[in-house]
């Protein structure tokens, strides 16, 4: 285990809230035949994964979305990560057969180059562009938005709570994923547009852990 020791995994278990955090665990293995589940702490900046006796069995220090007042994910370009329980969708990997769909996604998703001029740094460097390889060797897709995103998405629209930008109402947006990095710094700290950013080593650990139709569950504890 590389990011953090099991004798976090102890304190962990005795901290206040946790029963709500176990039976929320328990609930989402709720038809879901796999062995784990993951469950993310955005106030530990953490992501666990629980097996099917709700024992923590590897956890990983994650950087998420920017937005100071991290809250719940509401629009497209609010830089927030959204909190409840969400589904692996996607798997894309850079170790994949280099003439599947997975390589091929990845690769060209990697080309990409993230420029400072549209919003993406470097953590802690304004001005110094993130640059190609941001997704870094896995991307594990989530299908955000559910339902109870849609409706509070809905409500704000209705109570008026999203602003137009250049006379454009924001939509509700997409393509929130646990993926790698190519800037180190970031983890641990509000750096993403609202995905959850790993270690490459710990993402790619974690992969023994994750398959189609895995359980995320992303919490503001």
């Amino acid at each position: 285990m590389t990011a953090i020791s099991i004798l976090l995994f102890a304190a962990l278990a005795c901290q206040p809230g946790c029963a709500g955090k176990y039976d929320r665990i328990q609930k989402a293995f709720n038809g879901f035949s796999g062995k784990y589940v993951i469950y993310i702490s955005k106030k530990k900046f953490l992501l666990e994964v629980f097996n099917r006796k709700r024992e923590a069995v590897a956890a990983y220090t994650i950087a998420y979305g920017s937005n100071p007042d991290m809250k719940p994910k509401l629009h497209e370009r609010d830089n927030r990560t959204p909190e409840g329980l969400y589904f692996v969708n996607e798997i894309l990997s850079m170790d994949a057969d280099r003439s599947s769909p997975s390589y091929k996604t990845l690769r060209k998703m990697n080309r990409v180059f993230f420029r400072a001029r549209d919003g993406h740094c470097r953590f802690g460097r304004p001005g110094v562009d993130l640059g190609d390889n941001a997704y870094g060797p896995r991307y594990y897709g989530l299908d955000y938005p559910n339902d109870e995103d849609r409706e509070r998405y809905r409500d704000a629209l209705r109570t008026g709570a999203i602003q137009s930008a250049a006379g454009k109402v924001p939509g509700i947006g997409g393509g929130i994923a646990i993926h790698g990095n190519n800037d180190e710094n970031s983890i641990g700290n509000l750096s993403s547009s609202g995905c959850i950013r790993m270690y490459n080593r710990d993402l790619i650990e974690c992969e023994q852990y994750i398959l189609m139709g895995t359980p995320v569950l992303i919490s503001s504890e």
